[in-house]
């Protein structure tokens, strides 16, 4: 007797959730080391010359939307909807001694998959999406046949995360940013 297999729904919820805390993307095996007190106060002033966070949050949320229509245009079984609620938590190294703060977002979420053929154009749509919030840098996590997970990342710390595998996720983060009040 064969072993049971899972429901596709199963399957699908199984691969958001593990979408999902990928994109939660934690430093666990590589922690950063401290930043030196006498830092801080450049750390902050790096902080003032960025956008606030409320708007950074605002910039990333209209990308990830603006990505989801481009796939959905190209790929119309592809539809999003938001999952989860937006996270906010400290700041990580050089910041972590500043009144800065980053959000995570909501992660943007199909249940159906990037067709394999149409992966390269959609990923080509990403590329130009992260580039337009500054996250050049690239992380390729998997790149194998219908099982994609890559990050952007900028030089501030604002991310953009994009994966296919039995569903779709696109996914965000802020950076540390100080927040308009401060």
């Amino acid at each position: 007797m064969s072993a049971p297999t899972m429901t596709r729904p199963l399957a699908r919820c199984v691969s958001v959730v593990v979408l999902a805390l990928l994109a939660a993307g934690c430093h666990v095996n590589n922690p950063p080391e401290p930043t030196d007190p006498s830092s801080v106060s450049q750390s902050a002033d790096t902080l003032r010359a960025l956008p606030s966070l409320e708007d950074t949050h605002n910039q990333v949320e209209a990308a990830i939307l603006r990505l989801g229509q481009q796939i959905t245009a190209i790929v119309p079984t592809v539809s999003w909807q938001w999952r989860r609620e937006d996270s906010r938590g400290n700041c990580m190294a050089p910041y972590e001694h500043t009144d800065g703060e980053r959000i995570v977002l909501r992660n943007y979420v199909s249940d159906n998959p990037i067709p394999e053929q149409d992966w390269q154009q959609v990923y080509n749509l990403a590329v130009e999406t992260a580039h337009s919030l500054g996250a050049d840098n690239l992380t390729v996590f998997k790149d194998n046949p219908s099982d994609h997970d890559v990050q952007f990342t900028s030089d501030t710390g604002t991310t953009l995360r994009f994966g296919s595998q039995t569903a779709a996720l696109i996914g965000g983060s802020t950076g540390c940013r100080l927040p308009s009040q401060q």
